[in-house]
């Protein structure tokens, strides 16, 4: 067999092997109309359109989830405001939260979030992390959200990312 044929089939086997990764398949159950089918109505207080719902490891954002919104586009060395919202959808003791961004993305402000006591569900807690990219690229902002409640501690993972463009140059003086 030639070392082609060989390279070949173990990149298939490869893709084989990567597509059974992920979440396994949904259980089935008894198909539902429509008609019987409620639509789903936002749980808690609304969010600001522009925040989008950061990425969890896991099926963790039953419990909590994080959402985020980009002040402004990101740039090499220009700080970045980064809302951040944790909605708790469960009642918990406390909550606290602890953000790292990696090589490339150093975090001036907002590091840690809490303790927060007594949370309720769906009752968003606000926080602002500053962000300065000192080099072009993709970069997560992983969050790691420490709850406290019936269940026990429970460390949640979730990775928000930022695609870090060209510094903008310095805007021309004005003509006399």
């Amino acid at each position: 067999m030639s070392n082609c044929r060989i390279l070949a089939i173990s990149v298939s086997a490869l893709f084989a092997a990567l597509a059974g990764c992920g979440d396994p398949a949904p259980e089935q159950s008894t198909p539902t109309t429509s008609a019987a089918t409620p639509a789903k109505t936002p749980k808690g207080e609304a969010l600001p359109k522009e925040m989008v719902a950061a990425v969890a490891a896991g099926k963790t954002s039953t419990a909590i989830s994080v959402h985020f919104a980009l002040a402004s586009p990101p740039t090499v060395a220009t700080p970045l405001p980064v809302q951040i919202a944790i909605v708790p959808h469960q009642p918990f003791t406390t909550v606290s939260v602890h953000f790292e961004g990696n090589d490339g993305l150093t975090m001036p402000m907002g590091e840690s979030f809490g303790p927060v006591n007594d949370v309720s569900p769906e009752k968003p807690l606000s926080h602002q992390l500053i962000l300065l990219p000192a080099k072009e690229g993709m970069f997560m902002v992983t969050a790691a959200v420490d709850t406290l409640s019936e269940e026990g501690n429970v460390v949640r993972i979730f990775s928000i990312p930022v695609v870090v463009g060209p510094a903008q140059p310095a805007e021309a003086p004005a003509p006399k």
